[in-house]
């Protein structure tokens, strides 16, 4: 994790005014928060470790879930369980 953030709350607290711009177009240009996206986010997050800002993600998809929370959140989860639920210490 790039900011050293361990939970959601920690993320929905500090990275309104932290994310990464790259991150956010590539997200972005999905056009879609669905679990789908999610994991394709995870696999390419473990390819490219360093082109990614993971909190960046999770606020995203976070954020998206205001708007229809029965589509987003499954994402969302997977989300958690690959990043802040079993990740080790990079």
């Amino acid at each position: 994790m790039r900011h050293g953030y361990t939970t959601m709350e920690e993320i929905r607290d500090n990275m309104e005014h932290q994310l990464d711009a790259y991150t956010v177009m590539e997200v972005g240009s999905y056009g879609d928060y669905g679990v789908s996206i999610a994991n394709e986010i995870i696999n390419l997050a473990k390819e490219f470790p360093n082109a990614y800002c993971k909190e960046t993600a999770l606020w995203m998809f976070d954020y998206a879930c205001r708007w229809d929370r029965r589509y987003t959140t499954p994402a969302l989860n997977e989300l958690i369980n690959a990043w802040l639920n079993t990740e080790e210490e990079e």
